[in-house]
């Protein structure tokens, strides 16, 4: 007997899980379940939002650290291109100076020549005056009024080479001065 009661209360239990009605999941828990995976499907899409967000950002750093390099590199090449423009107008300068002293030297060589040759003129000059006195006076053709008046004009022949001779010596040390 204790078999048929084993038996009856296990195909009594089989039969009340085989005609059970299906489990009814709740609709709260249903909506719950739904709200999860929306949470989970927008979490995951804020994920792979802030993702290309980072992306993008690095992106634009990456973009950004690029056009600072072009603009730093162009910055350099016209500050190279400056110190060369610089470098050659103090060249041309310095060219420019050694042409104008190289002019000066030859104008004042130029200019001592020039008086050298005014005062061997008047040297030649003067002896000629003096000849032409001494030629007059010898033959006695000239009064004493001639005679006052060679002299005089041989005095300012006298002070006409005084002032070349000074005229030398001031192109000399000019010239000097520029060597």
């Amino acid at each position: 007997m204790k078999f048929k009661l084993l038996l009856a209360g296990f195909l009594l239990f089989s039969f009340q899980n085989f005609f059970a009605q299906e489990t009814v999941i709740d609709s709260v828990q249903h909506k719950q379940m739904q709200i999860e995976k929306e949470k989970a499907l927008e979490k995951e899409r804020l994920e792979q939002q802030l993702q290309q967000e980072k992306a993008a950002l690095k992106e634009e750093k990456e973009r950004e650290k690029t056009e600072k390099e072009r603009e730093k590199a162009e910055k350099e090449r016209e500050k190279a291109e400056k110190e060369r423009e610089k470098a050659d107008k103090k060249r041309e300068k310095a060219e420019k100076e050694k042409e104008r002293a190289e002019k000066k030297l030859a104008n004042a060589q130029k200019d001592i020549e020039k008086d050298r040759n005014k005062l061997e003129k008047a040297h030649k000059d003067l002896d000629k005056m003096r000849a032409k006195l001494d030629k007059g006076i010898s033959k006695g053709k000239l009064s004493p009024v001639e005679i006052e008046k060679a002299n005089v004009d041989i005095t300012k022949q006298q002070l006409k080479i005084k002032e070349i001779e000074e005229d030398i010596e001031k192109s000399q040390r000019k010239l000097n001065k520029l060597r």
